[in-house]
């Protein structure tokens, strides 16, 4: 079956900024492009066939490195989807800025951009916008031929691996492919544990080969600390969870409040689970992109940072 795919990519160094759902400013190089390709073969799946169409991106067009964010997929659609869910971040939903506009206002000698780029976005603006579109598919197709079909791909498409999904767990089958993979990754657990051992007051769960490590809060019911990267999505996180609903959140944001918290950690993010609704993360993510050196001391400077501010419990 022909399918219709819209994928999503920016800047590598800017992943950890879209993964927390941070702007993407213009004036500090934020841009994402937003385009659209087709595929035939149903056992080629969409994240595969969306890096197939971007490798044909003429390579002196992209700058740097990047970073595929998200990829869609719907039945064939007839036109161009890409434009349709661009113009609902920039003249529907939000009035964001893009390049379409930008080339409308330039001077001789000046050189036109891509115009699938948008600027100024955050992760949640690309997510609403595809929410909507997919909304106003459902309502389009309400009760015609492959209805279901098309609701399936939805429920895929919003229930898929997402950085944001707060569960270390998400690149498990990619880390554990090859012994090489495996070993590194023991070999980065054990020397991040080799430095905060003997500060973490809880026995801290080392699973073989997989990209996470975890451990209870000794003195925070209900809390837990998750610290782990994502190959895919080229990200590092640490965060203090909660599995307890939003009795537990509020316990904690009151407790963020009063010790002025974002003070210490200002780009703390507080994240929902996507599929566990009553879980509640607040975390602070990083590139992957660094040497393994850089990696231990980024994650053990982070976890005993995170543990000496949260296990502070006469802040309470």
């Amino acid at each position: 079956m022909k399918r219709t795919i819209i994928y999503v990519f920016g800047p590598k160094r800017l992943s950890p900024q879209y993964s927390s759902n941070t702007e993407l400013k213009l004036q500090e190089g934020g841009w994402l492009k937003i385009g659209q390709t087709s595929e035939e073969n149903d056992n080629i799946d969409k994240w595969e066939s969306a890096m197939v169409r971007i490798n044909q991106e003429v390579r002196t067009g992209i700058p740097e490195v990047c970073q595929l964010f998200e990829v869609f997929e719907y039945p064939e659609q007839t036109g161009k989807t890409d434009d349709t869910v661009r113009s609902l971040l920039t003249d529907d939903i939000y009035n964001l800025e893009c390049s379409k506009v930008h080339n409308q206002n330039i001077d001789k000698y000046e050189i036109r951009a891509g115009h699938e780029f948008v600027y100024g976005v955050t992760r949640s603006q690309v997510l609403n916008a595809i929410a909507k579109f997919e909304r106003n598919l459902i309502l389009d197709n309400y009760g015609k031929e492959g209805f279901d079909n098309l609701m399936q791909m939805i429920k895929d498409n919003n229930s898929g691996d997402s950085p944001l999904e707060i569960n270390q767990d998400m690149d498990s089958s990619a880390e554990i492919s090859t012994n090489k993979k495996s070993e590194w990754c023991d070999n980065l657990w054990n020397s991040v544990i080799d430095k905060i051992k003997s500060t973490i007051g809880s026995s801290i769960s080392n699973p073989k080969g997989r990209p996470y490590i975890n451990f209870n809060s000794p003195r925070r019911k209900d809390f837990f600390y998750d610290c782990g990267y994502s190959v895919r999505y080229g990200i590092t996180t640490v965060t203090i969870s909660t599995l307890n609903g939003e009795h537990a959140k509020k316990q904690m944001d009151e407790f963020i409040a009063k010790n002025d918290v974002l003070t210490q950690l200002p780009n703390l993010k507080l994240k929902q689970g996507t599929k566990q609704k009553n879980k509640w993360a607040w975390l602070i993510t990083d590139t992957l992109d660094k040497t393994d050196d850089e990696l231990v001391n980024w994650f053990a400077d982070t976890i005993l940072k995170f543990y000496s501010i949260f296990e502070n419990i006469e802040g309470q």
